[in-house]
């Protein structure tokens, strides 16, 4: 294992602070340019429970996004309406049953678990409702089971995992790791990644557990994993489940024994922000944190989404706020707001959100975003919750995966 020898680390509290509250409209793309009428997007997503810390923020970015084209010169306007998954496949389905045949949404967008996503994406495609997922993460939906209506408008578990152990062998001495992994789709498909990442760069796996999905005690993994004395201690559990598992591993002293704890969610601002003085220090990564990158574009979106909110966006809040831009975008350039229009729109389609540059590829319908944030997380100056100290951004084409998908 190495130590910072390929990229740039950028240290401290980073570019983007809070500053005075301005106002934005449009800032992640051009408006007005092709297409009328209005667009009826379905956001369903975790909007009670304990994966609620998911699906607030990104149906705020919905909103955000939606308040923000219907108050500008757009000839398009964005009407949205919330359904709560609770977590549950088959509640997701039912609701968007509901959004399609009886309010006639245009768009499907959002999902926060994975097995919600593929259940939703089989039940999109025998509509012929466009589908576009912001937030779950599963490879399957632009792979083995992709379909024409099906997008993805962010990077995708193979893509951030696979960053996230490039910075590992970076920031990191140890060899020997474990894996905590939720046990449903997700956790079994980062940590099959991530493995097969970090031995390919020289560790050893030395434990591997699966605590069930929501499980809530979490002593016995924990027990099991200082047992084993790793070096690294990867885990991909996130919102509740990961908020829960920290607050119990401080009861072992466990981050006093692992030399680095590695968190592979995507999401570390909500678990940041929900835990305070619980919190640990963590190599992790996120499709987005507030204070990168350093444009003016990010810096309207943190200054609109305080103004609106009063408080600083995490990342599915911008993932979601740039999916329904980029469902914006797609009908301007395709001139219409059909599901074939927007389909014909997104294919290929580049735009600009808060994070940096989209590209939508299309011979799978996958999201390739500029940059995948990976660092360490600790103590930031001026935040009452942990941040990224060092962060290290790993170019996003660099670990995305050939196509898999035949369209």
């Amino acid at each position: 294992m190495s130590s910072h020898r390929r990229r740039d680390v950028l240290k401290g509290a980073g570019a983007i602070g809070v500053g005075a509250m301005t106002s934005l409209a449009g800032c992640a793309g051009n408006q007005g340019n092709g297409g009328s009428g209005t667009i009826s997007v379905g956001h369903l997503a975790a909007l009670s429970g304990p994966f609620a810390t998911i699906g607030n923020p990104s149906r705020d970015g919905a909103d955000l996004a939606a308040k923000q084209i219907n108050n500008s010169d757009s000839d398009i306007e964005i009407d949205v309406t919330h359904a709560d998954t609770e977590s549950s496949p088959e509640t997701g389905v039912t609701k968007a049953r509901e959004l399609v045949q009886q309010e006639n949404i245009d768009v499907l967008m959002g999902f926060g678990s994975s097995s919600v996503a593929k259940a939703v994406s089989e039940f999109a495609n025998t509509q012929d409702t466009l589908m576009v997922t912001t937030i779950a993460q599963t490879p399957d939906i632009t792979t083995s089971g992709c379909n024409r209506v099906t997008f993805r408008t962010a990077s995708n578990l193979d893509q951030l995992t696979t960053a996230l152990a490039q910075t590992t062998d970076e920031m990191t001495d140890g060899t020997r790791i474990a894996g905590i992994l939720p046990d449903y789709t997700f956790g079994q498909q980062t940590w099959e990644v991530y493995q097969r990442e970090m031995e390919n760069l020289g560790a050893e796996v030395v434990n591997e557990t699966f605590p069930s999905f929501g499980q809530g005690d979490y002593q016995n993994e924990i027990q099991e994993t200082l047992n084993a004395d790793p070096d690294i201690v990867y885990t991909s559990m996130w919102a509740g489940d990961l908020i829960t598992f920290i607050q119990q591993a401080n009861g072992f002293d466990f981050f006093e024994q692992i030399p680095d704890f590695v968190a592979g969610s995507g999401a570390i601002t909500d678990v940041s922000r929900s835990l305070g003085s619980d919190m640990q220090e963590m190599i992790a990564v996120d499709r987005y944190f507030f204070q990168y990158p350093d444009t003016e574009n990010n810096q309207q979106f943190v200054d609109a989404w305080q103004s609106e909110y009063d408080e600083i966006p995490v990342n599915v809040g911008q993932e979601t706020y740039a999916g329904v831009y980029g469902v914006l975008e797609a009908a301007n350039a395709s001139g219409g707001t059909s599901t074939d229009d927007l389909i014909s729109g997104l294919e290929g389609l580049e735009w600009q959100a808060p994070e940096g540059t989209k590209t939508m590829r299309a011979a799978d319908h996958q999201a390739i975003d500029d940059n995948i944030w990976t660092g360490r997380v600790g103590p930031v100056d001026d935040l009452d919750f942990y941040g990224f100290t060092e962060m290290l951004p790993v170019d996003g084409a660099s670990v995305t995966p050939e196509p898999d998908c035949d369209l």
